[in-house]
């Protein structure tokens, strides 16, 4: 990336996570919050889905955190569910996605129900996103990096609109509320991300050493155990596992409960893997989506 020009930062991409909400609510009530972090750079602000907002739910008709991929935005029928025209009206006035946006960088403020802390992800390696987060990861002793490679344009997160993004996931919170401590040090990050694009335009970031940093790569997501697609869960996740997010998972470790009582152990991966480092580990919202965790693998490297 050469210089941040236009950065967004939004809030209630899922109307119930209420941090990014708040957040957005009040730097636009107070401009004065943020307007001198980069002045380098122009800072919008952004409710992402405002009827989901109103109503306090994570969406209205859609998970519209699932609708920027560009065969979404790309259909010309024009859509009947809510979140999928928001997505193109955010993609006009933001984009359009892909090599021609107008926006530098978008950082999306989330909460998630696990055991997550300040995590950091990111869905492309670009050097001002790297360089930001490791320097985050050193000043904060709960924030981690988790990479989703993925082809841009067929990502269908909100984020990649931009040329780079941060979707920045905050827990454990319950969806619908609000955690006093969490929203404060969620406002210290994105002020730190701000001030940090302006350090990058002055080319001062660059020219801080490598961090070595652990990244969470996703490998796959894992769903509960059932009879059969559709069918009810037959099991819970294990206690031992609840809350652990960033901790290792070996081959004969326990997985799941069943409601009688039974453990079900991981079995490892069909490529060999033999451990993995599950997150978003009983996350609420991902229920309806039948996943129980992401799970990733570790690596040490040098942003």
């Amino acid at each position: 990336m050469s210089l941040i020009d236009n950065i967004v930062v939004s809030g209630g991409t899922h109307g119930n996570e209420r941090t990014g909400v708040c957040l957005v609510k009040k730097w636009m009530e107070n401009p004065t919050c943020y307007e001198s972090l980069c002045k380098s750079a122009r800072v919008e602000l952004v409710f992402a889905n405002p009827e989901a907002v109103r109503l306090n739910r994570r969406y209205r008709d859609f998970d519209m955190n699932r609708a920027f991929s560009q065969t979404c935005l790309d259909v010309s029928a024009e859509p009947q569910q809510y979140e999928f025209r928001r997505a193109r009206e955010l993609n006009r006035i933001y984009g359009p996605k892909g090599p021609d946006t107008k926006t530098d960088l978008i950082l999306d403020v989330h909460n998630t129900g696990s055991n997550m802390g300040l995590c950091l992800i990111l869905s492309a390696r670009d050097p001002f996103t790297m360089k930001a987060s490791a320097v985050l990861t050193q000043e904060f002793d709960d924030a981690w990096i988790y990479y989703q490679p993925e082809e841009r344009s067929a990502s269908p997160y909100f984020g990649t609109v931009a040329k780079a993004d941060v979707c920045i996931e905050i827990g454990p919170q319950q969806h619908g509320t609000l955690d006093a401590r969490l929203f404060e040090r969620t406002e210290k990050l994105v002020k730190r991300y701000l001030e940090l694009a302006d350090e990058w335009n002055r080319g001062e970031l660059q020219k801080r050493p490598p961090i070595p940093v652990k990244v969470y790569t996703q490998l796959r997501d894992l769903g509960y155990p059932k009879a059969w697609t559709g069918a009810p869960i037959e099991a819970m996740i294990h206690p031992d596992l609840l809350g652990r997010d960033y901790r290792e998972l070996r081959k004969g470790d326990k997985l799941f409960r069943t409601f009688d009582g039974k453990d079900i152990l991981y079995e490892g991966e069909a490529d060999g893997r033999e451990s993995v480092w599950p997150i978003f580990i009983n996350e609420p919202a991902y229920y309806e989506k039948d996943i129980a965790m992401s799970l990733t693998v570790k690596s040490v490297e040098m942003w």
